[in-house]
């Protein structure tokens, strides 16, 4: 395998060759144009059918069984092929601790096997975070959250509800409560995985998030009623912020992908200027403004008032320390 980044392996006709050889059946002349005309285009069938049923070509992949009845000439499933890079990436991946949230270390150390003569593509410690916290004030072993996180996946996919003892700060002491756990997201400016859900009254429900280096303990309950049914009370404060977003280096489509927790409208001023209005909870706030300064000078924040006072609070901060450094 070659380290090429965009290797032909995931070209247009690879796809549609192993879409073919899946099918292990025969099939007409006009369900294999259908299959091709699905992943390519128009005149790929011209192109590539002939190919693929002349014996004299490298791509001869197809026996006429019947007349215009075809099948693959292989017994075999068609593997997945990897290219060097991308082992290289995965190896990559494998050594993020991050990881064990989804996989257990045998599972890991069976891929690490596989992959035990690729090099990672960088070395993760040679990546610097800027805006981002340590967690050393983590109440929760890794260990205890890695076993936590695949409760809460498992009660996500399961509708189920949990009762979670949870502390806020060391000094003040833990609560338990119900909640009904809805998804786990990570939080860049955190450095951690937290939980959104809804907390559980006897008569309404509300949404939280909750850290899950907070989370001492977390057991499955099982469901009595429909929770999504209960009425809706605001327990979180809502605010929201207008921008004005310059659509250069793809600074639009990064926000669409930025922003895209948030509930948010979007309207075109001009060629090349839009304006974005996003909607947030309070306790988002800090994480928003980091988001938004990560644009530079392509972002350009209107109103409220405070907000820009924050923002301008914000990267006075930083010329400051630029300054100084």
């Amino acid at each position: 395998m070659t380290d090429s980044l965009f290797h032909e392996v995931h070209g247009t006709y690879f796809t549609i060759a192993r879409t073919i050889l899946s099918k292990q059946q025969t099939l007409t002349v006009k369900e294999l144009e259908c299959l091709i005309k699905e992943q390519g285009f128009d005149e790929t069938a011209f192109q590539l059918l002939p190919s693929l049923t002349n014996q004299r070509t490298p791509w001869y992949l197809l026996k006429e069984e019947t007349i215009d009845h075809w099948s693959p000439i292989t017994q075999n499933k068609t593997p997945l092929i990897n290219t060097n890079i991308e082992r290289r990436w995965l190896k990559t991946l494998i050594n993020d601790p991050r990881l064990l949230f989804f996989l257990d270390k045998a599972e890991i150390a069976e891929l690490q096997q596989q992959l035990i003569h690729v090099e990672p593509l960088f070395d993760l410690e040679a990546v610097t975070y800027y805006d981002q916290f340590n967690q050393v004030d983590s109440l929760v072993e890794q260990k205890q959250q890695h076993a936590h996180f695949k409760q809460l996946l498992a009660a996500i996919n399961a509708k189920q509800p949990v009762k979670i003892e949870y502390q806020r700060r060391p000094n003040i002491p833990s609560k338990k409560a119900l909640f009904l756990p809805v998804k786990l997201e990570y939080s860049q400016k955190n450095n951690l995985f937290r939980l959104r859900a809804w907390r559980l009254l006897r008569n309404s429900r509300f949404e939280v998030t909750l850290n899950l280096n907070r989370m001492l303990t977390v057991n499955p309950v099982k469901p009595t009623r429909k929770y999504l049914e209960l009425p809706i009370t605001a327990r979180r404060r809502q605010a929201q912020m207008t921008c004005i977003l310059v659509d250069k280096r793809k600074a639009l489509e990064r926000s669409m992908l930025h922003f895209a927790d948030y509930n948010k409208s979007t309207q075109r001023l001009d060629d090349t200027r839009y304006q974005l209005t996003i909607h947030y909870y309070l306790g988002d706030e800090t994480e928003l403004l980091i988001r938004l300064l990560s644009f530079g000078p392509f972002i350009t924040v209107t109103s409220p008032t405070e907000f820009v006072a924050k923002i301008k609070e914000r990267v006075d901060a930083q010329a400051q320390l630029l300054d100084n450094f």
